[in-house]
Protein backbone atom coordinates (compact mmCIF):
# COMPACT_ATOMS: atom_id res chain seq x y z
CA UNK A 1 0.00 0.00 0.00
CA UNK A 2 2.45 2.22 0.86
CA UNK A 3 4.57 1.43 -2.34
CA UNK A 4 1.23 1.93 -4.48
CA UNK A 5 1.32 5.75 -2.62
CA UNK A 6 4.46 6.80 -3.67
CA UNK A 7 4.17 6.15 -7.15
CA UNK A 8 1.33 7.99 -7.10
CA UNK A 9 2.94 11.16 -5.74
CA UNK A 10 6.24 10.48 -8.13
CA UNK A 11 3.60 10.32 -10.96
CA UNK A 12 1.69 13.65 -9.55
CA UNK A 13 5.02 14.87 -9.22
CA UNK A 14 5.72 14.66 -13.02
CA UNK A 15 2.75 15.74 -13.76
CA UNK A 16 2.96 19.23 -11.51
CA UNK A 17 6.49 19.93 -13.02
CA UNK A 18 6.88 22.97 -15.77
CA UNK A 19 6.66 22.45 -19.63
CA UNK A 20 10.10 21.26 -21.04
CA UNK A 21 11.99 22.87 -23.73
CA UNK A 22 9.89 20.02 -26.23
CA UNK A 23 6.60 21.03 -24.57
CA UNK A 24 6.35 24.55 -25.95
CA UNK A 25 4.09 25.82 -28.14
CA UNK A 26 4.24 27.72 -30.72
CA UNK A 27 2.01 30.38 -29.23
CA UNK A 28 4.76 30.60 -26.64
CA UNK A 29 7.21 31.49 -29.06
CA UNK A 30 4.70 33.30 -31.50
CA UNK A 31 3.68 35.96 -28.83
CA UNK A 32 7.78 35.81 -27.78
CA UNK A 33 8.01 37.22 -31.51
CA UNK A 34 5.30 39.89 -31.74
CA UNK A 35 6.72 41.20 -27.95
CA UNK A 36 10.16 41.30 -29.75
CA UNK A 37 8.55 43.53 -32.97
CA UNK A 38 6.88 45.73 -29.97
CA UNK A 39 9.25 46.41 -27.12
CA UNK A 40 12.54 45.13 -28.63
CA UNK A 41 14.88 47.69 -30.99
CA UNK A 42 17.33 46.64 -33.43
CA UNK A 43 18.87 49.90 -34.27
CA UNK A 44 19.95 50.13 -30.46
CA UNK A 45 23.52 49.45 -29.49
CA UNK A 46 22.84 45.57 -27.61
CA UNK A 47 24.77 47.23 -24.40
CA UNK A 48 23.00 48.35 -21.47
CA UNK A 49 25.35 51.10 -21.28
CA UNK A 50 26.00 52.33 -24.59
CA UNK A 51 29.21 52.91 -24.31
CA UNK A 52 30.41 49.57 -23.26
CA UNK A 53 31.91 47.35 -25.89
CA UNK A 54 30.53 43.84 -27.28
CA UNK A 55 32.43 41.28 -28.57
CA UNK A 56 31.78 39.34 -31.41
CA UNK A 57 33.21 35.39 -31.44
CA UNK A 58 33.32 34.42 -35.06
CA UNK A 59 34.94 31.09 -36.41
CA UNK A 60 35.16 30.23 -40.55
CA UNK A 61 34.01 26.92 -41.75
CA UNK A 62 35.69 26.62 -45.43
CA UNK A 63 33.45 24.67 -47.86
CA UNK A 64 35.39 25.12 -51.10
CA UNK A 65 37.70 26.74 -53.11
CA UNK A 66 36.04 28.18 -56.15
CA UNK A 67 38.81 29.22 -58.24
CA UNK A 68 42.78 30.86 -57.44
CA UNK A 69 43.63 33.62 -60.95
CA UNK A 70 47.30 33.58 -59.66
CA UNK A 71 47.94 36.36 -62.47
CA UNK A 72 45.00 38.61 -60.71
CA UNK A 73 45.84 37.66 -57.43
CA UNK A 74 42.43 36.67 -56.50
CA UNK A 75 41.37 34.22 -54.23
CA UNK A 76 37.18 32.88 -54.58
CA UNK A 77 35.50 30.91 -51.83
CA UNK A 78 32.45 29.12 -50.42
CA UNK A 79 32.67 29.45 -46.68
CA UNK A 80 30.32 29.25 -43.78
CA UNK A 81 30.58 32.26 -41.09
CA UNK A 82 29.69 31.02 -37.22
CA UNK A 83 28.85 34.49 -35.24
CA UNK A 84 27.81 35.24 -31.93
CA UNK A 85 26.98 37.52 -28.94
CA UNK A 86 25.60 38.72 -26.05
CA UNK A 87 22.43 40.95 -26.77
CA UNK A 88 22.02 42.91 -23.21
CA UNK A 89 18.34 44.36 -24.43
CA UNK A 90 17.16 40.92 -25.35
CA UNK A 91 18.21 39.81 -22.12
CA UNK A 92 17.03 42.81 -19.79
CA UNK A 93 13.62 42.55 -21.61
CA UNK A 94 13.15 38.66 -21.72
CA UNK A 95 15.02 37.10 -19.56
CA UNK A 96 12.17 36.31 -17.14
CA UNK A 97 8.90 36.40 -19.18
CA UNK A 98 10.75 33.90 -21.63
CA UNK A 99 12.92 31.54 -19.30
CA UNK A 100 10.69 28.78 -20.47
CA UNK A 101 12.34 28.99 -24.33
CA UNK A 102 15.51 27.75 -24.81
CA UNK A 103 16.29 28.75 -28.35
CA UNK A 104 14.21 30.46 -30.74
CA UNK A 105 14.82 31.31 -34.41
CA UNK A 106 14.24 34.99 -35.80
CA UNK A 107 14.66 36.82 -39.15
CA UNK A 108 17.27 38.33 -38.93
CA UNK A 109 15.81 41.46 -39.72
CA UNK A 110 14.37 41.38 -36.30
CA UNK A 111 17.50 41.98 -34.27
CA UNK A 112 20.82 44.15 -34.42
CA UNK A 113 23.52 42.57 -36.14
CA UNK A 114 27.25 43.54 -36.18
CA UNK A 115 27.84 44.84 -39.40
CA UNK A 116 30.84 42.35 -40.12
CA UNK A 117 32.61 42.89 -43.55
CA UNK A 118 35.08 40.90 -45.72
CA UNK A 119 37.78 43.93 -45.49
CA UNK A 120 39.96 42.50 -48.42
CA UNK A 121 37.30 41.57 -50.80
CA UNK A 122 37.96 42.73 -54.12
CA UNK A 123 34.39 43.30 -55.06
CA UNK A 124 32.01 45.83 -53.20
CA UNK A 125 32.34 46.13 -49.48
CA UNK A 126 29.21 45.02 -47.87
CA UNK A 127 27.70 43.18 -44.55
CA UNK A 128 27.75 39.51 -44.66
CA UNK A 129 24.46 38.29 -44.32
CA UNK A 130 21.25 37.97 -46.43
CA UNK A 131 17.52 38.86 -45.90
CA UNK A 132 16.47 35.30 -45.87
CA UNK A 133 18.89 33.86 -42.98
CA UNK A 134 17.57 33.58 -39.56
CA UNK A 135 19.20 33.99 -36.09
CA UNK A 136 19.03 31.64 -33.17
CA UNK A 137 18.32 33.53 -29.62
CA UNK A 138 17.96 32.43 -26.43
CA UNK A 139 16.03 34.53 -24.51
CA UNK A 140 17.45 33.56 -20.61
CA UNK A 141 20.80 35.16 -21.48
CA UNK A 142 20.21 37.41 -24.55
CA UNK A 143 22.43 35.16 -26.75
CA UNK A 144 22.28 35.18 -30.15
CA UNK A 145 24.36 32.72 -32.57
CA UNK A 146 24.03 33.42 -36.63
CA UNK A 147 25.41 31.97 -39.42
CA UNK A 148 25.67 33.37 -42.60
CA UNK A 149 27.07 32.07 -46.02
CA UNK A 150 29.68 33.81 -47.46
CA UNK A 151 30.44 33.39 -51.62
CA UNK A 152 33.94 36.33 -51.58
CA UNK A 153 36.65 37.40 -53.83
CA UNK A 154 39.47 38.08 -51.81
CA UNK A 155 42.94 39.92 -52.59
CA UNK A 156 45.89 37.51 -52.35
CA UNK A 157 49.89 38.05 -53.44
CA UNK A 158 51.10 35.43 -55.33
CA UNK A 159 54.68 34.50 -54.54
CA UNK A 160 55.66 32.43 -57.46
CA UNK A 161 59.23 31.96 -57.48
CA UNK A 162 59.02 28.36 -57.07
CA UNK A 163 56.36 27.37 -59.52
CA UNK A 164 54.91 24.59 -59.82
CA UNK A 165 56.28 23.56 -56.49
CA UNK A 166 54.71 26.88 -54.60
CA UNK A 167 53.00 27.50 -51.85
CA UNK A 168 50.38 29.98 -51.72
CA UNK A 169 49.55 32.24 -48.03
CA UNK A 170 45.82 34.21 -48.96
CA UNK A 171 44.05 35.78 -45.70
CA UNK A 172 40.61 36.08 -45.32
CA UNK A 173 39.99 39.64 -43.43
CA UNK A 174 36.84 40.41 -41.39
CA UNK A 175 36.34 44.09 -39.90
CA UNK A 176 33.57 45.32 -38.17
CA UNK A 177 32.86 48.22 -40.66
CA UNK A 178 31.38 51.23 -38.94
CA UNK A 179 32.21 50.87 -35.28
CA UNK A 180 35.60 51.79 -33.25
CA UNK A 181 37.62 48.96 -31.76
CA UNK A 182 36.52 50.44 -28.04
CA UNK A 183 32.20 49.44 -29.28
CA UNK A 184 33.15 46.34 -31.11
CA UNK A 185 35.61 43.77 -30.79
CA UNK A 186 35.95 40.57 -33.04
CA UNK A 187 37.74 37.78 -31.66
CA UNK A 188 37.78 33.61 -32.29
CA UNK A 189 38.11 30.76 -29.96
CA UNK A 190 39.60 28.76 -32.84
CA UNK A 191 43.63 28.73 -33.69
CA UNK A 192 43.08 26.98 -37.29
CA UNK A 193 39.95 27.09 -39.87
CA UNK A 194 36.89 24.56 -39.55
CA UNK A 195 37.52 22.23 -42.87
CA UNK A 196 35.11 19.38 -41.54
CA UNK A 197 32.97 20.25 -44.73
CA UNK A 198 35.73 21.31 -47.49
CA UNK A 199 35.47 19.97 -50.84
CA UNK A 200 39.23 19.88 -52.25
CA UNK A 201 40.49 21.60 -55.57
CA UNK A 202 41.69 19.85 -58.39
CA UNK A 203 44.72 22.47 -58.53
CA UNK A 204 45.35 23.25 -54.77
CA UNK A 205 45.48 21.23 -52.12
CA UNK A 206 44.94 23.02 -48.63
CA UNK A 207 47.82 22.73 -46.06
CA UNK A 208 48.03 24.86 -42.75
CA UNK A 209 45.59 27.44 -41.52
CA UNK A 210 45.56 29.61 -38.62
CA UNK A 211 43.70 33.11 -36.89
CA UNK A 212 44.54 35.87 -35.71
CA UNK A 213 43.03 39.02 -34.29
CA UNK A 214 44.80 42.36 -34.94
CA UNK A 215 43.27 46.20 -34.64
CA UNK A 216 44.64 49.06 -37.10
CA UNK A 217 43.20 52.87 -37.31
CA UNK A 218 40.69 52.24 -34.22
CA UNK A 219 39.10 49.30 -36.37
CA UNK A 220 38.70 45.52 -34.60
CA UNK A 221 40.51 43.14 -37.36
CA UNK A 222 39.79 38.96 -37.58
CA UNK A 223 42.31 37.21 -40.28
CA UNK A 224 41.82 33.91 -41.17
CA UNK A 225 45.03 33.10 -43.30
CA UNK A 226 45.16 29.24 -45.62
CA UNK A 227 48.07 28.03 -47.23
CA UNK A 228 47.26 26.44 -50.61
CA UNK A 229 49.78 23.65 -52.15
CA UNK A 230 49.90 24.18 -55.72
CA UNK A 231 49.46 20.44 -57.47
CA UNK A 232 52.46 20.23 -59.92
CA UNK A 233 51.87 16.86 -61.83
CA UNK A 234 50.18 18.60 -64.75
CA UNK A 235 52.66 21.24 -64.92
CA UNK A 236 55.50 19.00 -64.44
CA UNK A 237 54.14 17.04 -67.49
CA UNK A 238 53.38 19.35 -70.07
CA UNK A 239 55.71 22.34 -69.13
CA UNK A 240 58.54 21.40 -67.30
CA UNK A 241 59.78 17.83 -68.97
CA UNK A 242 58.98 19.06 -72.41
CA UNK A 243 61.49 22.09 -71.64
CA UNK A 244 64.36 20.13 -70.14
CA UNK A 245 64.68 17.34 -73.26
CA UNK A 246 63.75 20.09 -75.95
CA UNK A 247 67.10 21.82 -74.14
CA UNK A 248 69.01 18.40 -74.05
CA UNK A 249 67.91 18.02 -77.80
CA UNK A 250 69.16 21.03 -79.05
CA UNK A 251 72.48 20.31 -78.25
CA UNK A 252 71.86 17.10 -80.99
CA UNK A 253 71.57 19.30 -83.69
CA UNK A 254 75.61 18.69 -84.23
CA UNK A 255 75.12 15.31 -84.56
CA UNK A 256 73.16 15.62 -87.46
CA UNK A 257 75.00 14.94 -90.84
CA UNK A 258 76.09 18.16 -92.89
CA UNK A 259 74.49 17.30 -96.22
CA UNK A 260 71.14 16.78 -94.72
CA UNK A 261 70.75 20.57 -95.06
CA UNK A 262 67.96 19.86 -92.01
CA UNK A 263 70.33 21.61 -89.46
CA UNK A 264 69.21 25.43 -89.45
CA UNK A 265 65.62 24.07 -89.43
CA UNK A 266 65.84 22.01 -86.70
CA UNK A 267 67.34 24.38 -84.48
CA UNK A 268 65.00 27.03 -85.51
CA UNK A 269 62.00 24.90 -84.83
CA UNK A 270 63.78 24.28 -81.10
CA UNK A 271 64.06 28.13 -80.86
CA UNK A 272 60.45 28.70 -81.54
CA UNK A 273 59.04 25.63 -79.16
CA UNK A 274 60.81 27.90 -76.77
CA UNK A 275 58.98 31.08 -77.50
CA UNK A 276 55.96 29.05 -77.45
CA UNK A 277 56.56 27.50 -73.58
CA UNK A 278 57.80 30.88 -72.28
CA UNK A 279 54.18 32.41 -73.81
CA UNK A 280 52.56 29.63 -72.17
CA UNK A 281 54.09 29.86 -69.12
CA UNK A 282 53.76 33.90 -68.27
CA UNK A 283 50.09 32.99 -68.85
CA UNK A 284 49.74 30.82 -65.82
CA UNK A 285 52.03 34.04 -63.21
CA UNK A 286 51.39 36.85 -62.49
CA UNK A 287 53.31 39.37 -64.48
CA UNK A 288 55.35 40.85 -61.74
CA UNK A 289 59.29 41.15 -61.63
CA UNK A 290 59.50 40.67 -57.83
CA UNK A 291 59.39 37.99 -57.01
CA UNK A 292 59.80 36.24 -60.63
CA UNK A 293 59.52 32.60 -60.58
CA UNK A 294 62.81 30.16 -61.32
CA UNK A 295 61.18 28.38 -64.26
CA UNK A 296 60.91 32.06 -66.31
CA UNK A 297 64.89 32.40 -65.65
CA UNK A 298 65.65 28.91 -66.45
CA UNK A 299 63.14 29.23 -69.65
CA UNK A 300 64.65 32.90 -70.83
CA UNK A 301 68.50 30.95 -70.59
CA UNK A 302 67.14 28.05 -72.58
CA UNK A 303 65.78 30.53 -75.30
CA UNK A 304 69.43 32.43 -74.93
CA UNK A 305 71.50 29.21 -75.51
CA UNK A 306 68.73 28.30 -78.42
CA UNK A 307 69.77 31.33 -79.84
CA UNK A 308 73.62 30.80 -79.57
CA UNK A 309 73.24 27.86 -80.63
CA UNK A 310 71.64 28.39 -84.08
CA UNK A 311 74.18 31.01 -84.84
CA UNK A 312 77.05 28.24 -84.13
CA UNK A 313 74.99 26.03 -86.61
CA UNK A 314 74.95 28.80 -89.45
CA UNK A 315 78.55 29.64 -88.41
CA UNK A 316 79.75 26.18 -88.55
CA UNK A 317 77.72 25.00 -91.91
CA UNK A 318 80.31 27.95 -93.87
CA UNK A 319 83.04 26.25 -92.07
CA UNK A 320 81.98 23.05 -93.90
CA UNK A 321 82.39 24.58 -97.42
CA UNK A 322 85.52 26.70 -96.97
CA UNK A 323 88.20 25.30 -99.09
CA UNK A 324 91.39 27.50 -98.49
CA UNK A 325 94.48 26.40 -96.53
CA UNK A 326 93.90 25.74 -92.55
CA UNK A 327 96.17 27.82 -90.68
CA UNK A 328 98.67 25.94 -88.43
CA UNK A 329 97.48 27.13 -84.95
CA UNK A 330 93.56 26.33 -86.43
CA UNK A 331 95.50 22.52 -86.78
CA UNK A 332 96.82 22.02 -83.71
CA UNK A 333 93.59 22.98 -82.14
CA UNK A 334 91.60 20.79 -84.17
CA UNK A 335 94.05 17.86 -83.45
CA UNK A 336 93.65 18.60 -80.00
CA UNK A 337 90.08 18.12 -79.97
CA UNK A 338 90.00 14.91 -82.13
CA UNK A 339 92.35 13.66 -79.47
CA UNK A 340 94.05 12.33 -83.09
CA UNK A 341 91.04 9.82 -83.49
CA UNK A 342 89.99 11.21 -87.18
CA UNK A 343 93.52 11.91 -87.44
CA UNK A 344 95.86 8.80 -87.19
CA UNK A 345 99.61 8.88 -87.93
CA UNK A 346 99.87 7.53 -91.61
CA UNK A 347 103.11 5.59 -92.31
CA UNK A 348 104.37 5.88 -95.92
CA UNK A 349 104.67 3.36 -98.11
CA UNK A 350 108.38 2.29 -99.42
CA UNK A 351 107.34 4.06 -102.39
CA UNK A 352 106.67 7.13 -100.93
CA UNK A 353 109.98 6.41 -98.92
CA UNK A 354 111.86 6.28 -101.49
CA UNK A 355 111.12 9.54 -102.91
CA UNK A 356 112.19 11.34 -99.61
CA UNK A 357 115.97 9.71 -100.37
CA UNK A 358 118.48 9.15 -102.71
CA UNK A 359 119.04 6.58 -104.50
CA UNK A 360 122.25 5.25 -103.00
CA UNK A 361 121.26 5.34 -100.03
CA UNK A 362 117.76 3.77 -99.96
CA UNK A 363 118.62 0.70 -97.44
CA UNK A 364 119.38 3.47 -95.25
CA UNK A 365 115.84 5.06 -95.31
CA UNK A 366 114.17 5.14 -91.81
CA UNK A 367 110.19 5.21 -92.34
CA UNK A 368 108.41 9.33 -92.32
CA UNK A 369 105.30 9.88 -90.08
CA UNK A 370 103.13 12.05 -90.67
CA UNK A 371 102.24 14.43 -88.04
CA UNK A 372 98.61 14.48 -87.22
CA UNK A 373 98.03 18.08 -88.01
CA UNK A 374 99.37 17.04 -91.82
CA UNK A 375 96.06 16.00 -93.52
CA UNK A 376 93.61 18.36 -91.55
CA UNK A 377 91.05 19.99 -93.69
CA UNK A 378 87.95 23.03 -92.86
CA UNK A 379 85.89 19.75 -93.29
CA UNK A 380 87.69 18.01 -90.36
CA UNK A 381 87.77 21.46 -88.81
CA UNK A 382 84.30 21.56 -88.77
CA UNK A 383 83.90 17.89 -87.48
CA UNK A 384 85.81 18.91 -84.14
CA UNK A 385 83.89 21.86 -83.92
CA UNK A 386 80.62 19.66 -83.89
CA UNK A 387 81.95 17.24 -81.42
CA UNK A 388 82.88 20.23 -79.04
CA UNK A 389 79.63 22.48 -79.05
CA UNK A 390 77.91 18.83 -78.96
CA UNK A 391 79.54 18.51 -75.36
CA UNK A 392 79.89 22.43 -74.55
CA UNK A 393 75.95 22.49 -74.85
CA UNK A 394 75.02 19.74 -73.45
CA UNK A 395 76.95 20.32 -70.36
CA UNK A 396 75.70 23.79 -70.15
CA UNK A 397 72.29 22.14 -70.45
CA UNK A 398 72.62 20.27 -67.76
CA UNK A 399 74.42 22.62 -65.60
CA UNK A 400 71.01 24.99 -65.73
CA UNK A 401 68.80 22.17 -65.18
CA UNK A 402 70.21 21.42 -62.20
CA UNK A 403 70.66 25.20 -60.73
CA UNK A 404 67.56 26.62 -61.19
CA UNK A 405 66.16 23.03 -61.19
CA UNK A 406 66.99 21.71 -58.10
CA UNK A 407 66.20 24.50 -55.53
CA UNK A 408 62.36 24.13 -56.87
CA UNK A 409 61.53 20.20 -56.26
CA UNK A 410 62.92 21.08 -52.51
CA UNK A 411 60.96 25.00 -52.71
CA UNK A 412 64.24 26.41 -51.32
CA UNK A 413 64.79 25.26 -48.32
Amino acid sequence: MFTKSLWTLIVFAILRLPSSNGSLTSTTVKSYLTDMKNNYDKNIFPKHKTHGQVSVMMGLQLISINGFDEVAGILELVAKLKISWTDENLQRLYASAYADISEALVPQNDVWLPPVTVYNSVESLKMVGDSSYHVRVIPGIGWIQWIPGVITKTSCSVDATYFPFDKQVCDITFTNWGYTESEMNLYSRDEVIDLSLFTQNEQWSLGESKVSNSSTGGLSFLTFSVTLERQPTWFLLNMVLPIILIGLLTGLVFLMPVDDGERVGYIITAFLTFAFFLDMISSNLPHTSNPMALVVYFLTVMVYLSSASTVVTILTLRIYDKSTEVPKWLKVVVAIILARYCCPKKQLSDEEMAGWAAPEKKEDVKPVILGPTENITYRLVGLALDILFFVLFILINLVCTIIFLVPLSTNGS
